[in-house]
């Protein structure tokens, strides 16, 4: 029976078949708490399109099931990773030897200032609704891809603002416990969370807004969809900016000045005390150079894009190049923003 229920779901997957034979009793357990998948190529799964097989994909609807699977998967000491919306993640070309949870549930509800959202709603869609209901603090989101706990745990950010401006309070799982944590609690910095740092799993969130004039907050959303559209590039699988900008003080400015005449670069980092990666992989003359079909993108240099054929260890390869030629040319090492698994 189990086999036939296999076929069904995948046609054309008897590859897994030996497989679920052999592991049967893990992969029945699984479907309790939703949708199985044995084998699962996390290209499929991934803005990237890139990513080996997951031994285990499971795509959970509701919140209250991913606590249960996360308590029967740690009780098992079963490795496992969240997946959000697929954005901003490289998996390996080998994949990944343990359990890939998606949680599906996308529910979100507004209340006067309040806005409560389950871990997969998407940033889009909150934003969209919060204009809507004439809420600033949000509007800036409307671009940004992916599902809401994916840009907490990143403490995602556009021009000027970032999720730790919004966030009031974080449901978590941890350790076989569901707390909920202050904003304090999540040790926000650039780009950072206490969730990069540990093995919560963000559940749900509460965001804290104002009111505003809808025509200005729509004006801004569009403004911020306009910028993006025009400077990021399109029609290939990417994950996003690679690296994180560099944040600078003031004796690092002066280095800097000293250093790069690139009015872009000051203009930034005298405004947002950073300094934009992607200006110095397009300076150390990166920009459109290719590793196998991944190439850095001429649109901008942050972006690394999948040609088509494009493997983990392509991209890594222009990580690694990215990361070299940068430090030689400017003394700066450059830290990832995607999280690579």
């Amino acid at each position: 029976m189990i086999i036939h229920d296999l076929i069904l779901e995948n046609p054309g997957n008897h590859g897994n078949l030996c497989a679920i034979s052999n592991m049967d009793t893990l992969y029945n357990s699984l479907k309790q708490f939703g949708k199985v998948r044995i084998n699962e190529p996390m290209a499929k799964h991934t803005t990237f399109k890139i990513g080996g097989p997951a031994k285990y994909f499971v795509v959970v609807e509701t919140v209250e099931k991913a606590k249960h699977l996360l308590a029967f998967l740690d009780s098992e000491g079963i490795a496992r990773v969240i997946l959000g919306g697929g954005s901003n993640v490289l998996f390996s070309d080998e994949g990944f030897d343990g359990t890939v949870i998606k949680i599906q549930d996308t529910g979100y509800k507004i209340q006067d200032t309040v806005v409560e959202a389950a871990a997969g709603a998407l940033m889009k869609v909150v934003s969209e609704a919060t204009i809507a209901a004439g809420l600033t603090g949000f509007e800036w989101a409307i671009g940004v891809p992916g599902t809401v706990a994916g840009a907490l745990r990143g403490n995602a950010a556009y021009n000027g603002v970032a999720m730790e401006d919004c966030v009031e309070s974080v449901e978590v799982y941890r350790d076989g416990e569901v707390l909920r944590l202050a904003n304090e609690d999540c040790q926000f910095s650039y780009k950072e969370s206490i969730f990069k740092r540990n093995s919560d799993v963000i559940l749900s969130m509460r965001l804290r807004l104002q009111r505003g004039d809808k025509a200005r907050i729509a004006k801004d959303a569009i403004d911020n969809m306009t910028y993006r559209k025009e400077t990021q590039p399109k029609g290939y699988g990417s994950a996003g900016c690679t690296f994180k900008n560099i944040v600078v003080d003031e004796k690092e400015k002066e280095r800097i000045r000293g250093m790069v005449d690139d009015a872009r670069i000051i203009e930034i980092m005298d405004k947002y005390n950073k300094v934009p990666a992607g200006r110095l992989i397009d300076l150390a003359g990166l920009k459109g150079v290719k590793a196998g079909d991944a190439e850095f993108s001429d649109v901008h240099a942050n972006f690394i894009v999948n040609l088509g054929k494009a493997t983990a260890r392509d991209v890594l390869t222009l990580i690694e190049m990215a990361k070299e030629k940068v430090y030689d040319r400017f003394g700066i090492q450059l830290e990832e923003e995607i999280q690579i698994i």
